[in-house]
């Protein structure tokens, strides 16, 4: 599935989560890539789009937040009609306190980009000092750049990680305002995947917006027998009177009774696209 592919694209650096998924995958499956980090959903997207011989790893999904829609949206949309998702996993969030001190009791400043600031304000506001000096960083990686600035008192949010890329000490972990809190990650790619035997499959349906037409969408599922894991909606920007359901399920593309669900599947959707059939690692 792998093996045609010589570069990975990653979601950020500095040690994002992005970059952790990616080091989950290349474990499981024995690889070892070319990694290049770009700073927008689109952008790596739209990359893969233009370099078959290149996958990307993506954020899908947040225990807390739910979809992330820039993500499908653009993948339902790309010109290569043949990237799909190839593999998911689920990377549990840690944001972490890192600095080249091992005291964290000494930290008087902290660097940081305005989201991990939002996401870890309790810990920010219960546990770090009164007085913090806060200074704003664009992201993670430019956190970690710019500590080499300031004097040892000085800490970032980052994860376990950056405190490995940038030879960082971990002062506290799980620092994150919701403690159970995991992200989706999926690996988007020009290649064909074979069943494993514990597989899920993601489409997307395009439907006229009348009453009743997600009931008859799902009747066929029910029909075969076939769990529905996640489905959600939302209205073409193009036509008001269409709307595109994307729906995950198990099973995989190639397996007998998800050819005849997929061909029963039109109508009563007006068109359907298979974004993905994959397994987890």
């Amino acid at each position: 599935m792998f093996e045609n592919f010589n570069e990975v694209i990653c979601l950020g650096m500095g040690g994002s989560y992005s970059e952790m998924a990616k080091d989950k995958l290349f474990k499981a499956y024995d690889l070892f890539l070319y990694q290049r980090s770009l700073n927008g959903i689109k952008d790596c997207i739209d990359y893969i789009d233009e370099n078959s011989n290149a996958i990307a790893v993506l954020p899908v999904e947040t225990t807390y937040k739910g979809i992330i829609r820039e993500t499908i949206d653009n993948l339902i949309q790309t010109k290569n009609q043949n990237v799909q998702i190839l593999a998911e996993t689920i990377i549990p969030v840690n944001d972490c306190i890192l600095s080249k001190t091992t005291e964290f009791y000494s930290v008087t400043g902290l660097i940081a980009n305005p989201n991990a600031l939002s996401k870890c304000k309790t810990f920010i506001r219960e546990e770090m000092p009164r007085q913090l000096n806060v200074v704003i960083a664009e992201n993670m990686d430019e956190s970690a750049r710019m500590l080499n600035n300031y004097n040892l008192t000085y800490s970032i949010i980052g994860t376990p990680k950056t405190a490995e890329l940038y030879n960082l000490n971990i002062l506290k972990e799980h620092i994150e305002d919701f403690k159970i809190n995991n992200r989706r990650f999926i690996v988007i790619g020009d290649s064909e995947t074979k069943p494993t035997g514990h597989d899920k499959t993601s489409v997307v349906l395009f439907l006229d917006d009348h009453q009743g037409a997600l009931l008859e969408v799902v009747q066929v599922f029910v029909k075969y027998n076939i769990n529905i894991t996640q489905i959600n909606s939302k209205m073409m920007m193009n036509n008001e009177q269409e709307q595109a359901v994307f729906i995950d399920f198990d099973g995989h593309k190639e397996d007998d009774n998800i050819k005849q669900l997929l061909s029963e599947l039109t109508p009563p959707a007006k068109g359907i696209r298979i974004i993905g059939s994959y397994a987890s690692f």
